[in-house]
């Protein structure tokens, strides 16, 4: 467990508890007039909540909605054009007190927190100062006391589909899984100001691979040297021009698997912004990754994809998307994650059963050539 889930843990329960027992539970009548969305990671889940604030906005039309964002998350979440004003939260008990008097000032009547385990949210809602508090109730995570009304977590549905529920609590809200996502205006000069445009305009069978999960995915990611063997046979058997992706803390990935390919691919690991990958993404013809952000991205743009999943359960989390094809690890313990960091293995031992022949199979599916050889 991370040094931050511990504290929230240690210091959020007996907090959440104790100001629950002091907490006002009776909901007011009147009408709701502002609102605000408390969710702060992480890219893919914030790809599924836009679609669903774009369905909640045609029921509440006259709403203000506001959204608590952090640095994480918030370029994504201003691609949703349904939000009045954001919040930036960096993070930090020195912010805090601001922070809660910036909320307090507002006078919301609802907040909705979006997250799933955290109590510091929990928190952040109860001190907002709103009358109607409405978030997850999840088995063993003790944070719903301080909700006037919660939903009780499932692990049986998608995770969007929990979204809807939540949002459901003040009202019937039209659910569907057709995601979405604004490519931003400024996308053709990103890219040409990056060095994209010979890759872009290249008539071959344009392949982005994403080899890393977050600073905090490793179990998720396939082994480099899999994704080595892949894109061998990706450049030899599909002609195809590959680009290499990542965030800014998994540069070396990046850097490690072209040299793998003895500099075949066009390496853009750390040096694009999300704006920039979300226009990259529109204009290739296959994605592949594993479970993180640009999954969704990808599936949100309708894109032909391979989705990768070891711990990862595709039914709560997997692409939204017709064109996508899921591979499963076949590690008797996965899928393993709940809440979306209980690892049983630390390493990538779980992805490492995952072969390399399904996954070509995959992208031959995937690109509706399953008889190509391979």
């Amino acid at each position: 467990m991370s040094v931050k889930r511990y504290v929230d843990f240690v210091v959020g329960v007996p907090l959440v508890q104790l100001l629950g027992l002091l907490s006002r539970r009776s909901v007011p009548t009147g009408e709701i007039k502002k609102v605000l969305i408390i969710k702060l990671a992480a890219v893919g889940d914030t790809v599924l909540l836009n679609h669903a604030l774009s369905n909640f906005r045609k029921v509440h039309s006259d709403i203000e909605l506001h959204w608590l964002v952090s640095p994480i998350n918030q370029t994504i979440a201003r691609l949703c054009a349904d939000v009045d004003r954001f919040f930036v939260w960096p993070g930090g008990v020195a912010t805090l007190p601001a922070l809660v008097n910036t909320l307090r000032r507002e006078r919301y009547d609802v907040v909705f927190d979006l997250e799933q385990w955290s109590r510091g949210t929990a928190l952040l809602s109860y001190f907002s100062g709103a009358p109607v508090r409405i978030g997850f109730d999840t088995p063993g995570q003790h944070r719903a006391a301080l909700f006037t009304d919660s939903y009780l977590k499932k692990f049986d549905q998608h995770e969007i589909d929990d979204f809807y529920a939540v949002l459901s609590q003040s009202g019937t809200l039209p659910r569907d899984h057709a995601l979405s996502l604004k490519i931003p205006s400024e996308s053709s000069a990103a890219l040409e100001a990056a060095g994209l445009s010979r890759f872009v305009g290249s008539k071959k069978l344009k392949v982005l691979i994403h080899p890393g999960c977050g600073a905090d995915g490793l179990p998720r990611e396939w082994p480099l040297p899999s994704y080595g063997v892949l894109a061998h046979w990706l450049l030899k058997n599909k002609n195809a021009e590959l680009v290499l992706t990542s965030g800014p803390e998994e540069t070396a990935k990046a850097a490690q698997l072209n040299r793998l390919l003895s500099g075949a691919a066009l390496n853009m690991g750390g040096r694009l912004s999300w704006t920039d990958l979300i226009a990259l993404v529109s204009k290739v013809d296959l994605v592949i990754s594993g479970n993180t952000g640009i999954m969704h991205i990808a599936a949100a743009l309708s894109k032909k994809q391979v989705a990768l999943h070891g711990p990862t359960n595709p039914l709560l989390w997997g692409p939204l998307n017709s064109k996508a094809v899921i591979v499963a690890s076949s590690c008797p313990k996965c899928p393993c994650l709940k809440l979306g960091f209980e690892y049983h293995a630390a390493d990538q031992s779980c992805m490492a059963f995952i072969d390399v022949e399904t996954v070509k199979q995959a992208v031959s599916t995937a690109l509706g050539d399953s008889q190509t050889k391979l």
